[in-house]
């Protein structure tokens, strides 16, 4: 079930107790009734894990669940209209008749016309709904005598049990690094060693197809994983593909678009199959291609769709498939297979030990031995379901009466679900507290190989009532605690482009799993399928996903949660018929309009309109006082807010980033349960003072989490706004609109520095934004020798386009901050010792920052870190200057001509610096790593790299390779150095004379690993010292003079 109804219980009786406590239901005269309903359900509760469970393997357990779910589902909708219609009454009662008149639709909460219930403010409305009530009592009263016969197991455990608190001390969501990759074992490197050789080996057969086979969850593809980054492919191959194909992929193009992108090409406007067949060819014309496709299903993707245009185009292609089928790598033309197998037990067991260990405990190891091994052998040498048990111990004590009660489980018997959901993986869904069960099931309503994003799910999670808030932690934050949590019990595993693990994705299996277990709830796919099915009217949740251009929802008449990402659009007059909606998401261009009648759906918590092209929302949009998040970012044709959006008492999430608003409407500050604002503009006095909210409005929003401001300098010069406030705040963005004109005046930059000194946050702030600033200076709880104690949590800081202000704070002295991002101050012409700070402070300068961004400062010139007198020159070798950096990225700075004296006292591993044209030298940094230089034309020295390991040159304004690389690479010989890697983006000339035998040979010969592309990667030299391999796609005419273009052919 998407939703675990023991949970959904115990949270229905919880809830029915709070609302016996409020006004509105004393005045509708329905307690006793509700007070009845509340006593069963409790009684009911305790048998209720047990059905759960039971469920599975008995179909008239299910029948019976099902039964009860529909009257949680109907009791928890008439509890709503109870507490709104109540609400309504308390109104009328305390209203004159002449208030009453003139109080209009759009302020007051209407009636709504939900089918249950005849929505009349009167006695005969009391009777009706105090009947309602009667009636579900006497459905529950039928219902209890019927779990009679199945002989259910009570639950000792009281609801209050099915509270989760995540153990943050175990593991911290603030985590920037991905975990460790899983590989154990000889035989995945071995695998890899031979397939590699394999793929590389020279061979007349231009295209040849390689597969992996093996049961799900085996590990194929992270056997491919490991051949794809291994650099011998990148040395043999000029362009790389990863194409996870799947058994639902959405469509031919699609997947032909993914391989143009991935191969550097671009698709423009083409759509058919023809045309990005066609277009694919010619992008890959006499290069070379490694591509994998990865889960196949069907062996006609390969042979119908890709493997024609790749045949005709490349010089030189090897396709690796993984499949679970080995009859399709055999009609795919597969001329080796390998079979990966089962890792045996001891490899189990350090697999087992990667994952729980994660302190390396070698006596705890040793000590839980034995029972592990049993643990892992009824893993039966499954990769994934080792990760997912991993997972349960994890949570348990190391002693072996807990690591007992997992091995002897009864979960590891299950029957009633497939052969291959069965066994670890159900154990381990059967292990997590209930709250993760709930939003593990949920995930089952992403699409099949989409990515699960935090950012998403949170406010889903919240609006569907699985999350509760805990101590001082606010719901969001408990719910990012649960995505966490999930993370670390291998339900969902972080996305590799996504350091802070805000994306993930998930097994396929386990996707199979929380599929199963939502059962006929939950529905994704194309609405049509569905029709005619007796399981339609059980559908509660939607996600539409179809190739079609457009898409009616018809018979979905219990629908909690929609969602639609468009194409197909959708008729959205529909919406008002589903009165029961909770969730709506209605994303993408495709959709133009919403209803009025969508201010009848008064259950709604969650309204998603990303990207929609809609221009106006209805005013009957104040009626949904449940509504909790409202999310209108991007939404580029809405102008207008309606004034009624201040009636939504409820919200606590408000995104209005990239719409295009004019204002917002004056009245936002009633809504204290905001925690999220972006987006929040200011206009000037083009608009009404009476029309458009101030800034002086956002002083009422105590509990706001994240704020982001735009137009800041429109804001009216009596406002004054200041957050200092709002303890919980932890993310701030203050934007100014970009300035066109040039000429600014004094009397305005002294506006805007007021404005932001005034702010003045709260210390709990974690990140900080500013944007577009053009005070003279930077505000005073940014400047103040007190900056560590202004901001002492600081971890994110970004200044864009600050262009007036010629020094920077001292941001050395932030103690937490790890990022670092300046960007566009062009009044800077020198960062001293001053950024690092004064004092005994700037003794341990910038501890914890790891990344610093330093970009489109035109007028910088000089960076020191040490001050000019030789008595502070001696101090500064005390100082610890950045101990934890780890990357340093310098764009179009033109005017810097040094790198600072002292940089070398850093960790710094990566130097990307671009558009330096004054810089000469680069030299001293012994921790370096990476190094990466663009468009230098003064550098005439690199030196003292001990630690180097990776030097990337763009060079395409000489048709030579500059004097210092020779330099270099003539000092590295001495060093034998076998891990080098050399990557130059040149003129075609310059490349001609990098080739065998030709200027640059007899220095370029000696480097380890060479990649040099010129004319965007059409032309290239691929070469490697060792095993040799040498690769061009040039032709030379020897008869014609080395310095001429015409002695180059591709």
């Amino acid at each position: 079930m998407a939703v675990l109804v023991s949970t959904f219980a115990a949270n229905l009786v919880e809830r029915l107790a709070d609302v016996l406590e409020e006004k509105a239901i004393m005045a509708l005269g329905v307690k006793d009734e509700l007070q009845k309903l509340q006593r069963r359900m409790k009684r009911i509760a305790s048998v209720l894990k047990d059905a759960e469970k039971k469920k599975i393997q008995d179909e008239t357990v299910k029948l019976w669940v099902y039964e009860l779910k529909d009257l949680m589902y109907d009791a928890d909708d008439i509890i709503d209209l109870c507490l709104i219609q109540g609400m309504g009454l308390l109104q009328d009662d305390h209203n004159s008749p002449a208030e009453s008149s003139a109080t209009t639709a759009s302020t007051r909460v209407r009636c709504c016309n939900f089918p249950m219930l005849s929505c009349v403010r009167s006695v005969q409305f009391r009777y009706e709904i105090a009947d309602k009530i009667k009636s579900l009592n006497d459905r529950l009263t039928e219902i209890s005598e019927d779990k009679d016969k199945f002989h259910f197991i009570t639950s000792s455990k009281s609801s209050s049990d099915d509270a989760y608190v995540v153990n943050n001390k175990l593991y911290s969501r603030q985590s920037s690094s991905l975990p460790e990759p899983d590989i154990v074992g000889w035989d995945i490197r071995d695998a890899t060693n031979s397939l590699v050789e394999l793929l590389v080996s020279p061979n007349e057969q231009k295209c040849r197809l390689f597969a992996i086979v093996g049961m799900g969850g085996i590990g194929k593809t992270t056997l491919a994983q490991q051949i794809y980054n291994d650099s011998k492919i990148n040395d043999h191959f000029v362009l790389h593909s990863w194409i996870w194909v799947s058994k639902s992929f959405r469509s031919e193009a699609d997947l032909l678009k993914e391989i143009i992108r991935n191969v550097g090409g671009s698709y423009g406007e083409s759509t058919t199959v023809a045309e990005l067949q066609k277009i694919l060819s010619n992008v890959l014309h006499l290069k070379s291609l490694f591509l994998v496709l990865d889960d196949v299903w069907n062996a006609d993707v390969w042979i119908d769709l890709i493997k024609n245009p790749i045949q005709i185009a490349t010089t030189k292609c090897r396709v690796l498939v993984t499949t679970r089928d080995r009859n399709i790598a055999m009609r795919m033309g597969a001329i080796h297979t390998h079979n990966v197998n089962k890792l045996s037990l001891d490899f189990g067991w350090e697999l087992l030990c990667k994952k729980v260990f994660t302190d390396n405990d070698v006596s705890d190891m040793q000590r839980m031995k034995d029972i592990g091994l049993q643990i892992v052998e009824k893993c039966d040498g499954l990769p994934v379901a080792i990760k997912v048990i991993a997972g349960v111990l994890i949570t348990k004590d190391r002693n072996k009466r807990e690591w007992e009660n997992v091995l002897n489980s009864d979960a590891w018997t299950m029957t009633g679900l497939q052969e291959e959901l069965r066994g670890a993986l159900y154990l381990s869904y059967e292990a997590l507290p209930p709250a993760l069960k709930q939003c593990f099931l949920y995930c089952s309503l992403n699409p099949h190989g989409d990515n699960f994003d935090m950012d998403q799910l949170v406010p889903e999670w919240i609006a569907e009532g699985f999350i509760k808030p805990s101590g001082n932690a606010s719901m969001e934050d408990v719910a990012k605690d649960y995505y966490m949590e999930l993370i670390r019990r291998s339900f969902l595993q972080p996305h590799p482009d996504f350091a802070d693990m805000s994306v993930c994705i998930m097994h396929d299996l386990l996707w199979d799993l929380a599929q199963s277990l939502a059962g006929d709830e939950s529905f994704v796919g194309d609405p049509q399928d569905a029709q005619g099915s007796d399981s339609v009217t059980r559908v509660r949740r939607l996600t539409v996903s179809s190739k079609k251009e457009s898409m009616t929802i018809q018979h979905f008449d219990r629908l909690r949660r929609v969602s639609l990402f468009t194409p197909p659009s959708l008729n959205t007059q529909v919406i008002g018929s589903l009165k029961r909606l909770r969730l709506l998401i209605l994303n993408g261009d495709g959709i133009e309009n919403i209803p009025d009648s969508i201010g009848d759906l008064v259950h709604l918590r969650l309204l998603d309109l990303y990207g929609t092209k809609i221009c106006k929302l209805p005013d009957s949009l104040g009626n949904l006082i449940n509504l909790q998040f409202l999310m209108l970012n991007r939404c580029k044709s809405l102008h207008i807010l309606p004034k009624s959006i201040t009636n939504l008492c409820n919200l606590r999430h408000l995104n209005l980033k990239y719409a295009s608003l004019n204002y917002v409407p004056k009245g936002i500050g009633k809504l204290e349960h905001l925690n999220y604002l972006s987006g929040f503009i200011i206009e000037g006095n083009d608009i009404d003072e009476g029309e458009q909210c101030g800034l002086e409005e956002l002083q009422m929003l105590r509990n706001l989490s994240y704020l982001e401001i735009m137009n800041l300098e429109k804001a009216r010069g009596e406002s004054v706004l200041t957050l200092s406030n709002k303890p919980r705040l932890r993310q701030l963005s203050l934007r100014c609109t970009p300035n066109t004109c040039g000429h600014i005046q004094q009397q305005e930059m002294d506006k805007i520095v007021q404005v932001l000194d005034n702010l003045s946050p709260s210390p709990g702030l974690t990140n900080l934004n500013i944007v577009n600033f053009f005070g003279p200076r930077y505000p005073k709880w940014m400047t103040s020798a007190s900056i560590s104690a202004n901001l002492p949590e600081l971890t994110g800081l970004h200044l864009i386009d600050c262009c007036n202000c010629p020094q920077l704070p001292q941001l050395g002295q932030l103690p937490q901050l790890d990022y670092l991002r300046i960007d566009g101050a062009t009044a800077i012409v020198l960062i001293g010792p001053e950024f690092l700070g004064n004092g005994e402070l700037a003794a341990k300068a910038f501890p914890k920052l790891e990344y610093l961004i330093l970009r489109n400062m035109i007028n910088w010139g000089q960076w020191s870190l040490i001050s000019g007198d030789e008595g502070n020159k001696h101090e500064s070798s005390k100082q610890l200057l950045f101990p934890c950096l780890k990357r340093i990225s310098i764009q179009n700075c033109p005017k810097l001509e040094a790198l600072p004296a002292g940089l070398n006292q850093s960790s710094v591993q990566q130097l990307t610096i671009a558009g330096a044209q004054s810089l000469s030298r680069i030299s001293d940094l012994p921790a370096l790593r990476e190094l990466e230089v663009s468009d230098c034309p003064m550098l005439g020295c690199i030196e003292k790299l001990e630690s180097l390991q990776s030097l990337k040159i763009i060079n395409e304004g000489s048709n030579g390779l500059p004097e210092w690389l020779i330099s270099f690479l003539h000092e590295r010989e001495e060093h034998h150095d076998n891990q080098f890697h050399l990557h130059l983006e040149c003129t075609a000339q310059a490349l001609r004379r990098c080739l065998k035998g030709r200027r640059y040979w007899v220095f370029l010969q000696q480097v380890p690993r060479l990649e040099a592309y010129a004319k965007g990667g059409s032309m290239y030299l691929k070469y490697t010292k060792e095993p040799y391999s040498y690769q061009t796609n040039l032709i030379e005419d020897t008869s014609t003079d080395e310095d001429s273009d015409e002695s180059l052919k591709v």
